[in-house]
């Protein structure tokens, strides 16, 4: 019989998290691992919501709000006929505009106007093509930065063994509400405040802290911290543990 404890099931993240505590760990080893066939998606059991309206019936009540305008040749008719008869208001207008002396144009405006008008349509030809190829520019540029990303495989099982102990990794292929739960950790005791310092370090983004990195009465080091997957862990640094110290051999006398 085999004890395969502790047995961590994710959603999708479980070759992203293998891959994670390869590095935080310096004597991580992958022992065996087998993903899923090409294509293989997590199922979700959660029914559709029914709060959400039927596409027929949001379409007939976008349709009842929705306002149309009105014909504005209608509209100028209307005001026309709300005219009172007999109005003399266009009266004084047209009788200004017989005293006022008729405009004779000037040939060399016209000229001038010709000339601003062709150089306008001269720049914005130049500025249409620099339009042009600064697109085309832009468009090769996009074409070599496109970079197409391959899906992340799922873990049917794997066996990650830290310090000793062997971990067994898989991904759930049924989405489920629950997740990791802080009331389980792995309990991590290193030898050193380096290696404390950098396992915590390395845990640390991205997640959260239950009890913060410290010296306690129960140990030199220690830290209850929340990885980015949700996992928790506890790195535990021993009372009473002395420092690792180089070693040196006396010289050997011929």
């Amino acid at each position: 019989m085999t004890l395969c404890i502790p047995f961590l099931m994710f959603q999708g993240q479980a070759q992203e998290a293998i891959d994670h505590y390869l590095d935080v760990f310096p004597d991580a080893e992958l022992l065996e691992i087998v993903h899923h066939p090409v294509g293989t998606e997590i199922y979700d059991p959660t029914p559709p919501s029914s709060d959400e309206p039927d596409s027929l019936e949001a379409a007939s009540v976008d349709a009842a709000d929705t306002e149309i305008p009105e014909d504005p040749a209608r509209l100028d008719d209307a005001a026309a006929e709300e005219s009172p008869e007999g109005d003399d208001n266009s009266a004084p207008a047209a009788q200004e505009s017989d005293d006022v002396e008729p405009i004779t144009p000037d040939p060399t405006d016209s000229e001038a106007t010709d000339a601003e008008s062709t150089g306008t349509e001269s720049t914005d030809a130049e500025s249409t093509d620099t339009t042009l190829i600064t697109v085309e520019h832009r468009e090769d540029a996009s074409d070599q930065d496109e970079v197409i990303s391959e899906p992340v495989p799922l873990v049917a099982t794997a066996q990650l063994k830290i310090g000793g102990q062997v971990l067994m990794i898989q991904d759930s292929l049924m989405k489920h509400q629950f997740s990791f739960t802080p009331s389980i950790s792995l309990a991590v005791v290193v030898d050193s405040t380096a290696e404390f310092n950098q396992i915590v370090d390395s845990l640390a983004p991205g997640g959260e802290f239950l009890m913060e990195p410290g010296d306690y009465d129960f140990a030199t080091n220690f830290a209850w911290i929340k990885d980015r997957f949700g996992m928790s862990w506890q790195v535990n640094q021993p009372l009473g543990q002395p420092e690792p110290t180089a070693t040196a051999e006396a010289p050997a006398w011929g």
